[in-house]
C-alpha cells in the first residue's frame, strides 16, 4: 500500500443513533441565574416591609417608645390622649460587641394629629433598652424633649396654620 493513497470509503451505512431528546438546558440555566440574582433583594424587601408594617410591634426599643408616648404628659399635650405608634419612617442600627445603638424616626398618631418622634437608644446584649433622646415634633410643628420633659426653643422653620 502506498503512503499517498487514501483508503477506499466504506460503503456501510452510517450508524443509527437514537433520536436526541429536546433539552431545556438554556431555559433552566437562565431561570436559576435569575433566581440567584432576584431572590436576595426580594427576601430583603419582604423583611423590610414586614418590619415596617408589623415587626416594629415586637421591637423592644419601639415598645419603650410606645409606652413613653402613652405615659408622657408632653406627648399627651401635643398629640392628645391615646396617641399610638403608627409606623417607622426610618431606622439605623449600630452594633459593637456588648452594646448596640438604635435610632428611629417614628410616626405617631393621636386625636390632635400626626407627630414625628426621633429616638436614639442603646442596650447591652442582656439588658433592656435605655432611651438616650426622644424629640417629638407635634402636629403644630413645636418640638418637645420627652426625656428631659421640656419644650425646645423654636428653630425658625415655618409652622402650619391650623386656625379656622
Amino acid at each position: 500500500m502506498n503512503a499517498m493513497t487514501m483508503p477506499a470509503p466504506s460503503s456501510a451505512p452510517p450508524p443509527n443513533y437514537a433520536p436526541q431528546q429536546r433539552s431545556n438546558g438554556c431555559l433552566w440555566g437562565c431561570l436559576i441565574l435569575l433566581l440567584i440574582f432576584l431572590l436576595p433583594p426580594v427576601l430583603l424587601g419582604g423583611y423590610g416591609a414586614w418590619f415596617l408594617y408589623d415587626g416594629y410591634r415586637r421591637n423592644p426599643v419601639l415598645r419603650v417608645v410606645g409606652e413613653l408616648v402613652r405615659e408622657d404628659g408632653l406627648a399627651r399635650q401635643a398629640l392628645g390622649p391615646g396617641a399610638v405608634v403608627a409606623g417607622v419612617e426610618g431606622d439605623v442600627f449600630s452594633w459593637v460587641p456588648g452594646k448596640s445603638t438604635d435610632s428611629y424616626q417614628v410616626l405617631l398618631e393621636g386625636p390632635k394629629g400626626e407627630g414625628h418622634l426621633a429616638v436614639t437608644a442603646h442596650h447591652s446584649a442582656f439588658g433592656p433598652p435605655a432611651l438616650d433622646s426622644a424629640i417629638l415634633t407635634g402636629p403644630d410643628g413645636r418640638r418637645y424633649d420627652l426625656i428631659n420633659h421640656r419644650q425646645l426653643p423654636d428653630d425658625g422653620t415655618a409652622r402650619p396654620d391650623n386656625t379656622i
